[in-house]
């Protein structure tokens, strides 16, 4: 009965009863081109809201293991930590108003975790475009100070992308004397991050959190071959990260490699 309820349930909610909906409007519209794009468009929504096609989708992005557990210590040659920002809400008005996202304060989470291990220098990096202010990297360190007790070491308040994180934190870091660094982000975002840090003359070491598919398929069930808006959310997740390596590739062509910014 728990099973014949899942089922229903999945296909009488969105995203399942919209593509049920697309599929009865592709069997009635006129013209043969007209159902063939609302075939194709119906087939891609329903895939991209499978979890198990979210999990094939993730599953080269999330390569590295979390630190301070069982096989994966923390490396004992890191100087600092850097957590890197992801958004912002302004419709927090418990906390006044302005405050982070739920990816930031998870992110934000696992930091204060890794500065407790080691008793690092926890420094934050991330700007907001204007008129949205004060910069994400302030309401972080306000976050870090006012719920974990913990006083960064430097804010980074400029960058507004992954690429500007690497160069305006690469200078404020090298300032401190440090190179070898955790960097902490969501788990399926470190390849790309990852690389534009070493390419402005960092040592990062991944520190992933917020991770999004489960690696062993022996763990699914039938509910990861039934439409969810989970499963649409981690196929979203997966194919920006992936066109946003693919644009970084493209930018690298065009501009070069990241470079330490000045200032």
């Amino acid at each position: 009965m728990s099973v014949l309820y899942s089922v229903l349930k999945s296909l009488l909610m969105p995203p399942g009863i919209l593509v049920l909906a697309l599929l009865l409007a592709a069997l009635l519209v006129q013209g043969g081109v007209g159902r063939v794009l609302l075939l194709t468009a119906t087939l891609a929504l329903a895939a991209m809201s499978l979890p198990a096609v979210g999990a094939w989708l993730m599953a080269p992005l999330e390569r590295h293991a979390p630190l301070a557990t069982p096989g994966h210590p923390i490396p004992t040659d890191a100087e600092a930590i850097l957590v890197l920002s992801a958004g912002r809400t302004s419709a927090a008005p418990e906390y006044g108003g302005e405050s982070v996202d739920s990816a930031t304060l998870r992110r934000l989470r696992y930091a204060a975790h890794l500065q407790r291990a080691t008793g690092l220098p926890l420094y934050v990096s991330g700007g907001s475009p204007p008129p949205e202010d004060p910069p994400i990297a302030r309401l972080m360190a306000e976050v870090l100070l006012e719920e974990y007790g913990i006083t960064v070491a430097g804010i980074e308040a400029r960058s507004l992308n992954t690429w500007e994180n690497a160069a305006y934190s690469a200078p404020m870091l090298a300032h401190d004397g440090h190179r070898r660094i955790l960097l902490v982000s969501d788990a399926w975002h470190l390849r790309r991050a990852l690389r534009v840090f070493e390419e402005v003359g960092l040592a990062p070491i991944a520190a992933p959190t917020g991770f999004l598919h489960d690696p062993d398929p022996d763990d699914w069930n039938y509910r990861d071959w039934l439409p969810s808006a989970r499963g649409f959310v981690v196929s979203y997740y997966a194919l920006h990260e992936h066109l946003g390596w693919l644009w970084y590739r493209l930018r690298r062509l065009v501009t070069g490699s990241p470079r330490p910014a000045s200032g």
